[in-house]
């Protein structure tokens, strides 16, 4: 009987071999596409603006995904200024009232771990990484009518870090729908009005991932 059952497993060996060799990893040696919308606090007064983002990433291995991201956002706002005279930048300073446009560009690189793919390397369903990112977040003002006011800059450029965390459901073989828990240093509260005291705030993303080529083996 051991005979039999030892030479049947010898039989099916190059069957299982070959099926282990159509197994392809979740992440190593794929390419992704993740389009997401958030809505991002703008600042300390919690006024937010939504956000559309793209992170383009491959595969580095199966636990590891690195890439880069851009993203874009607005918010609308009506702006006034009173007259009088400016001791500060020695200007008079008519009354202005109008529409302010503030456009938001962030861009950068990233990296995720994905921890789940080193406990469970072909179970596919569900994930959940972390993600760490560098980048510049860049902001334009466009006033209606034009107006050059000395305490704003036409375009400011600063440079961006931050993190999240993330669960994905993949219910497909190339389709994925994600959220994102995120934090960087430009979203937070004033936590001390007197101390300009700052604490982070969360914000949160949706989206949706694309993988191409795709494992081969799906379960």
């Amino acid at each position: 009987m051991k005979n039999r059952v030892f030479l049947f497993t010898l039989l099916l060996l190059p069957f299982m071999v070959f099926a282990q060799s159509q197994s392809k990893p979740f992440n190593e040696g794929n390419f992704k596409i993740d389009l997401s919308y958030a809505k991002m606090m703008k600042n300390q007064l919690s006024i937010g603006y939504p956000e559309l983002r793209i992170d383009l990433g491959y595969g580095v291995t199966n636990w590891c995904v690195v890439g880069v991201f851009g993203s874009y956002g607005t918010q609308n706002e009506r702006f006034s200024i009173s007259g009088g005279y400016d001791t500060i930048s020695n200007t008079t300073i008519a009354h202005f009232e109008g529409d302010l446009t503030t456009r938001y560009y962030r861009y950068g690189i990233n990296a995720e771990l994905h921890p789940l793919a080193l406990l469970l390397p072909d179970f596919y369903f569900v994930d959940v990484y972390c993600r760490g990112e560098l980048g510049i977040r860049t902001v334009s003002y466009h006033f209606e009518p034009e107006y050059s006011y000395p305490y704003i800059k036409p375009v400011q450029s600063n440079f961006l870090y931050g993190g999240d965390i993330g669960v994905a459901i993949n219910p497909l073989r190339h389709f994925g729908l994600f959220y994102e828990l995120c934090y960087d240093n430009f979203n937070y509260q004033l936590a001390n009005l007197q101390t300009g005291e700052k604490k982070p705030k969360a914000f949160h993303r949706f989206g949706f991932n694309v993988r191409f080529p795709g494992p081969k083996k799906w379960r």
